[in-house]
């Protein structure tokens, strides 16, 4: 299943390392990425589009990017 993953991050370096990381360690390609800053000074948003048929391997990649990267939102479109 494809899905569409937003995030508004803290620009941070290492930031889009540890996003790629995550999706690594479960062996899941991103398909598409964009990166665009946001009006506020030190915030990105960036949206992820991915391929991830198991639900429970999708909401695991959501809960490492929570607590390896400074997210100040996550919405699964």
């Amino acid at each position: 299943m494809k899905r569409t993953i937003q995030f508004v991050v803290a620009d941070q370096v290492s930031t889009l390392h540890r996003i790629t990381s995550a999706f690594v360690r479960l062996q899941c390609n991103i398909d598409e990425l964009h990166v665009k800053r946001s009006d506020n000074e030190g915030i990105s948003n960036l949206e992820l589009k991915v391929h991830i048929e198991d639900e429970a391997a999708f909401n695991i990649v959501l809960k490492k990017l929570e607590q390896q990267i400074n997210v100040l939102s996550v919405t699964s479109v």
